[in-house]
C-alpha cells in the first residue's frame, strides 16, 4: 500500500505577495489606475490625438470654453488656449512629455547612484570617502536650485532637462542606497564570496543589487513624481522644454494671463499635474508599506 504524500504548501514569491498586498488596499488600487491612465496616454498619445492637433494654431477658435463646438463643427472637450490649440490634445501629449522627463531621468539617476553606492559599500576606504564628500558638497544645495542652474547654463530642451534632473537627484539616491548596501555587504554570504576571490563587480550584480531592489523601487517611484513636478516648475518659469512642445508646466504658465477670462486654462493643467503626482506618490507609499509592513504609517 503506497503512502500518501502530504500536500505541499506552495509559497508565493515576494513579487506575488507585494502585488496581492497592493490589490487589497483601495488607495493602492486607485493609484495603480491613475498611473496606468498616465502611461496609457503617454504611450498611445499619437493614436488618440495626432501631434499636429496639439500644436496647430488658429486665431478663429481661440479661448473656447470646454465642451464648445467651433466654427468648423469640431467639439473641444477641454476648450482651446489663447492660440487656438486644443487643450485636450495638449494635455494628452503633455503626459508623454512628463513621463519622458520623469522616467528617463529617474532611470539614469538610479543606475548611476546604484553603481556608486555599491562601489562605496564594496571598496570602502578612499573610494567611499571621495564619492561621499562630493555627494555632501552637492547635497548642500537644494536639488531644485541645482536643476535651475544647469538649465540656465545649458538652455531649454528635453536633453538639458534630463541632465539637470538626473544630477540634482543623485545625492539622495546615493545616500539611501549606500546605507542599505553597507548592511548587505556585511552579510556572511558576501564575506564568503570575497574570501573565495570573487570580483567586486560579480558580487555587486549577484548579491548587492538583488537585495537593494526594494529601496531602489521605492526611491525610484518617488523620484519620478519629484522629477515630473520639478520639470513642470522649470517649464513654468521658462527653463523647461521648448515651445510648442506640449508640457503641463508651460501650459500652466500660459494660462496665468487669462485667469479672469478663461480659468480653465489654469485649472486643467494644474489639476492634471496634481493628480499625476498624487497617484505616483501614493503608489510609492503603498510599495514601501508592502515591502516592509513595519514601516506602515511612517514617512
Amino acid at each position: 500500500m503506497s503512502k500518501s504524500k502530504a500536500p505541499r504548501l506552495k509559497k508565493n514569491s515576494q513579487a506575488a505577495e507585494i502585488w496581492n498586498s497592493l490589490l487589497h488596499r483601495p488607495a493602492a488600487v486607485i493609484a495603480l489606475i491613475g498611473c496606468a491612465i498616465i502611461l496609457f496616454l503617454a504611450i498611445f498619445a499619437d493614436v488618440l490625438v495626432p501631434y499636429s492637433v496639439a500644436i496647430r494654431q488658429s486665431g478663429k477658435i481661440k479661448l473656447l470654453a470646454p465642451m464648445t463646438t467651433d466654427i468648423y463643427g469640431k467639439l473641444h472637450v477641454l476648450g482651446t488656449d489663447d492660440l487656438g490649440r486644443d487643450l485636450l490634445a495638449r494635455v494628452i501629449h503633455g503626459a508623454r512629455t512628463a513621463m519622458e522627463i520623469g522616467v528617463i531621468s529617474t532611470l539614469i539617476s538610479i543606475v548611476i547612484s546604484t553603481i556608486l553606492a555599491c562601489m562605496c559599500a564594496m571598496l570602502g576606504g578612499w573610494v567611499d570617502n571621495v564619492i561621499m564628500r562630493i555627494v555632501d558638497v552637492v547635497s548642500c544645495v537644494p536639488g531644485m536650485v541645482v536643476a535651475l542652474a544647469i538649465c540656465a547654463a545649458l538652455g531649454n530642451g528635453i536633453p538639458q532637462l534630463l541632465v539637470a534632473l538626473t544630477i540634482s537627484s543623485l545625492p539622495m539616491h546615493i545616500k539611501m542606497v549606500r546605507s542599505v548596501a553597507l548592511t548587505v555587504a556585511k552579510k556572511d554570504y558576501v564575506e564568503s564570496a570575497v574570501a573565495l576571490g570573487a570580483k567586486p563587480g560579480y558580487i555587486m550584480l549577484k548579491h548587492l543589487v538583488p537585495n537593494l531592489m526594494s529601496v531602489i523601487l521605492i526611491n525610484g517611484t518617488a523620484q519620478v513624481s519629484i522629477n515630473i513636478m520639478q520639470g513642470a516648475t522649470l517649464g513654468f518659469i521658462g527653463l523647461g522644454v521648448k515651445a510648442p512642445t506640449p508640457e503641463w508646466g508651460t501650459m500652466l504658465a500660459g494660462g496665468l494671463s487669462f485667469t479672469l477670462r478663461a480659468q480653465y486654462m489654469v485649472v486643467i493643467p494644474g489639476l492634471v499635474l496634481c493628480l499625476a503626482a498624487l497617484s505616483i506618490n501614493t503608489l510609492g507609499d503603498c510599495l514601501r508599506d508592502a515591502f516592509d509592513p513595519q514601516l506602515k504609517g511612517k514617512a
